[in-house]
């Protein structure tokens, strides 16, 4: 019995963690100057407004830029736009769009929060771009909505066992409030149709961001070499040419053997990774505490 509620458990915290796998991110005009944003050097919203959101982003980074609808403002560029926390947790994080202090335009941290879930029919808002499948569908819409609680609902599953040890209950959801709306609504849905890139040249590595599946056959290609040799060469190749997360960037480094060619490559990764704050990580794939000092002093030299 025990077992059996310990592994529906653990199954509901997978489920949980996979259905985590987005983030989203809203972008607002401080000073009302209507913007669209473009990713990766793909166009978000066809036109210009002064809230933009984005919805079910796969990606922990994007190179981001908010071009105004009056030419005469310089766009506001965000070079490495980050979509997790210090942890690697994906978020729902806000964005504002204002003046720094010599006058430019910038995106600017403005808030956040932790695991959104994965949104399969956003509530209205002003503009939302929802993101799918490494495309977007953008819908514009307009509305006036008046709202009352009428009651609370769970969201989870909820499940309970008997037997003869007694009942288990358990409850993995939330109460939340029953909301009723009464909306009246136009919108428009254009789909684009030129699919998201996770490439772009406008970053601090000057290379682009490799998907989850263009890096799983980074791997493979470096496992396949014979030598370690060719393993240290292959993968310099491709470090030269993309950015990387350190978690990314320590998994290359995991697929050589010995210690002086996980030193080589860990030292030459460093300038690639977008993440340098938590590049701490790389310390565990060294067996001599003398290989951490080494990359240490290297990469503060760099």
């Amino acid at each position: 019995m025990k077992n059996l509620v310990f592994s529906l458990f653990a199954f509901l915290i997978a489920l949980s963690s996979f259905s985590q796998q987005v983030s989203h991110a809203t972008f607002y005009s401080k000073e009302g100057y209507p913007f669209t944003i473009y990713l990766n050097g793909q166009k978000m919203n066809d036109e210009p407004q002064t809230e933009v959101r984005l919805i079910n982003l796969t990606q922990p980074y994007y190179s981001c830029e908010a071009v105004f609808e009056d030419p005469s403002i310089e766009p506001a560029v965000r070079k490495m736009l980050q979509l997790t926390d210090a942890h690697g947790s994906r978020v729902d994080v806000t964005f504002v769009v204002e003046r720094n202090r010599k006058g430019n335009m910038k995106i600017g941290w403005k808030s956040q929060s932790l695991y959104p879930r994965y949104i399969e029919e956003p509530r209205p808002e002003p503009t939302v771009v929802v993101v799918n499948n490494g495309g977007a569908t953008q819908e514009v819409v307009r509305q006036t909505t008046t709202t009352r609680t009428v009651g609370t609902a769970s969201d989870g599953v909820s499940m309970s066992f008997g037997g003869i040890g007694g009942r288990v209950n358990i409850n993995t959801g939330i109460s939340e409030p029953v909301v009723e709306e009464v909306t009246t609504t136009t919108t428009t849905v254009v789909p684009n149709s030129t699919p998201a890139t996770t490439g772009t040249t406008d970053l601090p590595c000057g290379g682009t961001i490799l998907g989850d599946a263009d890096f799983e056959m980074a791997l493979k290609s470096i496992a396949v070499r014979s030598s370690e040799e060719g393993k240290l060469t292959s993968a310099k190749q491709i470090v030269s040419t993309n950015c990387f997360t350190t978690d990314q960037a320590r998994r290359l480094v995991e697929l050589l053997s010995t210690e002086e060619g996980r030193l080589d490559l860990a030292v030459f990764a460093y300038p690639f990774v977008l993440d340098k704050g938590t590049y701490f990580k790389m310390n565990g794939v060294f067996a001599k505490e003398e290989s951490i000092d080494a990359m240490n002093k290297a990469i503060l030299g760099q």
